[in-house]
């Protein structure tokens, strides 16, 4: 089949437009990335180890189910029946927009607010995304940078 020289100018003439349009809406798309924070996630270890009463947070930097790879059981200020979710890096509360459930479910249900988690481990220092449910909210310490993350200090990730 030959196209006409009057439809071959037009396809020529079209194909960059239409190639642009398509490449835009392509990164248009993918502006935000999703990364599931609030997924419930496996820690990965056995049940006994795990506290949500305890005053160490557990963490699972390999899990699969996570974009991040990061699942986070925090250490819990208040009890609650929420269980390990996804998690990831956070400067503000702002990127931590995530997954919630209802009352009855094991996934976050207050939403989620930028934190330290930890101060030991390979994730010390770092604040990630952690689910309300387990923090004290009325506290505004728990915002704060712990003195343990401050210049000189043992963190791996305190430079």
């Amino acid at each position: 089949m030959t196209l006409s020289p009057r439809f071959q100018s037009k396809l020529a003439a079209f194909s960059p437009l239409a190639l642009a349009v398509v490449l835009g809406g392509l990164v248009g798309l993918s502006g935000c990335e999703d990364k599931h924070i609030g997924r419930v996630c496996s820690l990965d270890v056995p049940d006994a180890s795990v506290s949500q009463t305890g005053t160490t947070a557990t963490f699972n930097g390999q899990a699969v189910e996570c974009p991040t790879r990061i699942c986070v059981l925090p250490a819990a200020q208040k009890s609650t029946n929420t269980t390990s979710l996804c998690s990831a890096f956070c400067s503000s509360d702002d990127d931590c927009d995530g997954e919630t459930g209802s009352s009855s479910s094991v996934q976050c249900k207050t939403g989620f607010a930028c934190v330290y988690p930890t101060t030991v481990g390979s994730f010390c220092c770092q604040k990630m995304c952690v689910c309300k449910d387990f923090l004290n909210t009325e506290d505004s310490h728990f915002r704060d940078k712990p003195k343990a993350c401050e210049a000189p200090s043992t963190c791996v990730n305190v430079h």
